[in-house]
């Protein structure tokens, strides 16, 4: 009996150094790809990463003069372009890692053959590069009307940040559950365009927030839980603005059952993935 347990404890510490050594392994694995998906993607082009900062910039500037036209400085009172960055960015974080992530394995067949790059590896490199690049943005952004004489004053950086990781960790549940299923059926790629496109950009509350909704619209758009964290991140950036319709226990659910739904999926379809490329 004694050797027994003998025996187990021995086996303890080997067991950690492999774990360990897996871990190492995997995560140089996606350092490569990332850099690889880096290159790929910004390092071919001539404006490199300015690219990353155009569509969120038009964006911004098409909102800001719409609502300008309309004789609207201001949300409440909360400044309109702060107002429209702190709607845009964090969902262009959401979509744009759920959309990289989508097309990683059919994007990615080549590397799939080496026995080092799993699924997994290709499907988290695109989603942590887009994290990256576009929390960078969403900071350089903010810095750049700061310049522009605009008062940018966080209350809580942290809550931001944190509002900012659940997008992306919303996004990447999503990302996973379209990554392991659109190699075996292409056209689910049009069909989320068209389903989590617009009808989202409209409903997650980019330009207005919950309180200044008619109830019986807000009743429905607080299905998104998109909106709640938009909702959070204004009461994060503003001392003004404090929401009182957004709900952490709802955006946690939403969050942990889509990490659920995609990590399940992945694991139950990763093989058929690879082989219906």
């Amino acid at each position: 009996m004694k050797s027994d347990v003998k025996s187990t404890l021995a086996t303890i510490p080997s067991f950690y150094a492999s774990v360990l050594q897996a871990l190492s392994t995997q995560g140089r694995v996606i350092n490569a790809l990332v850099l690889r998906e880096t290159k790929t993607r910004y390092g071919e082009h001539k404006l490199g990463f300015v690219w990353a900062f155009i569509e969120p910039t038009i964006m911004v500037t098409v909102f800001v003069a719409f609502f300008s036209m309309m004789q609207q400085d201001s949300q409440g009172a909360m400044p309109l372009v702060t107002f429209m960055i702190t709607g845009i960015l964090p969902f262009t974080i959401f979509r744009e890692v759920m959309v990289q992530m989508q097309g990683a394995i059919a994007q990615n067949r080549t590397l799939l053959g080496f026995p080092q790059v799993t699924t997994f590896d290709v499907i988290v490199a695109r989603g942590l590069l887009e994290f990256s690049v576009l929390s960078v943005v969403f900071v350089v952004m903010l810095f750049m009307v700061h310049i522009l004489g605009y008062r940018v004053e966080v209350e809580d950086p942290l809550m931001l940040l944190w509002i900012c990781v659940l997008m992306a960790l919303f996004g990447t549940g999503i990302g996973f559950f379209f990554a392991s299923i659109t190699p075996l059926i292409p056209s689910v790629r049009q069909i989320t365009t068209v389903a989590l496109g617009r009808p989202l950009f409209l409903s997650s509350g980019l330009f207005y927030t919950a309180e200044s909704l008619p109830g019986f619209i807000r009743d429905w758009l607080l299905y998104n839980p998109l909106l709640h964290m938009i909702e959070f991140g204004r009461s994060a950036f503003y001392y003004e603005f404090e929401s009182t319709y957004a709900s952490w226990s709802y955006v946690y659910s939403w969050v942990v059952c889509s990490l659920a739904l995609g990590m399940t999926t992945h694991q139950a379809m990763r093989r058929r993935a690879i082989v219906g490329i």
